[in-house]
């Protein structure tokens, strides 16, 4: 369904008997469809699960693949907390994948105004490889868009689905990395004493894409009383699409069960 002005789509699944709500966050290029079997997972367990299409993605709203300032994502995710919360009274998580995963996490120090929070594959560090994103944002009509591979071999021991997906991006504009990859964790880094919810974090020792030194060092310095670790060792970046994923689900579930 579209609201806000059709800005967001958002598949919403209502649970019988339901325990808690979830807000899911995808990764970059990625869309709703792509985790159709989270829904069900979640759903099937009983807690009411939203997933959106981030603005400028998938059915959305917005210029694809690119977006002005960081901080319209996290606005656009507190109109969904806002949302869900006049839904019911039941507490609410939020669980974010790579670019989801730092979009929770500059919403946790932002505003923090919800339950929980579990965080999948989400960069932490600034990536030297990636300097030029440095520049000023006048310098970046030189440069191409990025294309995106969804079949590369970082991603997932298991291929991606790589039938007919019309809504994911196959490129996407240097300022919307900038804005994610640079400015985003430059926010959150300076406001990491604001990070007080109770949070998951997921992440694989082989991970290619995002080093697992990306949350070791993050994970002592944030200030939530209940925050967890999971590590994963044989899976790449994607968990939740890849050899470890029914592992991560539950994992995920167990933590979620103790917090409701």
């Amino acid at each position: 369904m579209f609201f806000n002005k059709n800005i967001f789509y958002v598949n919403f699944k209502n649970a019988k008997n339901a325990k808690a709500n979830i807000i899911f966050t995808h990764g970059l290029g990625e869309n709703t469809k792509d985790y159709d079997h989270i829904l069900d997972f979640f759903h099937f367990h009983n807690y009411n699960i939203l997933l959106y299409d981030v603005r400028g993605h998938g059915k959305s709203g917005g210029k694809r693949g690119d977006i002005e300032n960081f901080n319209i994502f996290l606005d656009d995710l507190k109109y969904l907390v806002y949302f869900v919360k006049q839904k019911n009274n039941l507490k609410i998580f939020l669980m974010g994948h790579s670019m989801g995963g730092i979009i929770v996490n500059s919403y946790l120090v932002k505003y923090g105004n919800i339950d929980g929070a579990i965080i999948s594959s989400a960069p932490i560090l600034f990536n030297r490889n990636i300097r030029y994103l440095r520049y000023p944002f006048y310098f970046f009509s030189f440069f191409k868009k990025k294309k995106l591979n969804f079949s590369s071999p970082y991603i997932s021991h298991i291929p991606l689905n790589q039938g007919y997906y019309p809504y994911r991006l196959d490129y996407v504009a240097i300022r919307l990395l900038r804005n994610l990859l640079l400015l985003n964790l430059m926010y959150l880094k300076k406001n990491i004493s604001a990070y007080f919810t109770n949070v998951l974090f997921l992440y694989s020792i082989k991970d290619k894409i995002v080093p697992y030194g990306n949350i070791e060092d993050f994970f002592i310095k944030i200030s939530s009383k209940d925050k967890t670790l999971f590590s994963y060792t044989e899976s790449y970046h994607n968990l939740f699409h890849d050899i470890e994923k029914e592992k991560a689900l539950e994992d995920v579930l167990l933590w979620l069960e103790k917090r409701i």
